[in-house]
């Protein structure tokens, strides 16, 4: 009995010693064609693709990788290395780097979406919708009140703008309130009030916009900003429908708005 119940634990044993040696084997594969090829001649980098490029440039960014990275071992390339190479694309977000073997560097990008222009300090400024600042794009020289009547002066983009007494730097997540304020409207409104935005700006009495057909709308507080984003664009479809320009619109009360056309 008792050299039976040896025999099973020493049994055991070998099927626990044979599992530990194969697990071993198994980690180790990854690591040794790492270190195998990241020494082979055979997996130099000779062609570069990058996908997901909508508004960065796609021509742009392979030339500035294949001028950091061409010859180079296609197994050394990481993500980090990619990402600070691409730095000067301003609507880069992120990158992720994948392998085409034996010699294709593939490089996805993820992108910032612009949203607004921000007049901060005596410059404009290029926002992300998730408030990142993108890039400053310009000084400002004429005064704060007509340079909101405008808009910056080499606009590349259809956006509305607002203005913060605040200061903004590029390449970082700005907390600003009233740029904050802004986006919070923005992300809010459907994309056809979007489109007829032209100002969002925070002033002394709450929210105010500005349409493109020159209409200015109060709306207060951020509170009940999907019903106040809601009750303007119903007043502006119902006008439209009569071919009736709108000079002012209160939305401060959504459930009651008040409206003042041009007639």
């Amino acid at each position: 009995m008792r050299a039976r119940r040896a025999g099973r634990r020493g049994f055991r044993r070998s099927r626990l010693l044979i599992s530990l040696v194969l697990t071993a084997a198994f980690l180790a594969v990854p690591g040794s064609i790492y270190a195998w090829g990241s020494r082979a001649s055979a997996f130099q980098i000779r062609h570069i693709r990058v996908e997901g490029a909508e508004r960065v440039s796609a021509q742009r960014s392979v030339k500035l990788l294949r001028q950091a990275f061409l010859s180079h071992n296609l197994f050394t390339v990481r993500s980090a290395e990619v990402e600070r190479v691409l730095q000067p694309l301003v609507f880069l977000a992120s990158v992720e780097v994948d392998r085409d073997f034996p010699s294709t560097l593939v490089v996805h990008l993820t992108e910032h979406t612009p949203a607004l222009y921000v007049l901060s300090t005596g410059s404009w400024y290029l926002v992300s919708d998730e408030g990142r600042v993108l890039a400053a794009i310009g000084k400002e020289r004429r005064k704060v009140a007509v340079a909101l009547r405008g808009g910056p002066p080499k606009a590349a983009l259809r956006l509305p703008f607002t203005a913060t007494a605040g200061s903004l730097r590029p390449r970082t997540d700005t907390t600003d309130t009233a740029v904050r304020d802004a986006l919070a409207v923005l992300r809010t409104a459907s994309p056809r009030l979007r489109q007829q935005l032209v100002l969002v700006r925070s002033t002394a009495k709450g929210l105010r916009l500005r349409t493109r057909a020159g209409a200015v709308v109060e709306l207060g507080s951020r509170d009940e900003l999907s019903a106040k984003c809601a009750a303007v664009e119903a007043v502006l479809s119902f006008y439209e429908r009569r071919r009736i320009r709108v000079t002012y619109i209160d939305a401060v009360v959504p459930d009651r708005p008040v409206a003042r056309p041009d007639v």
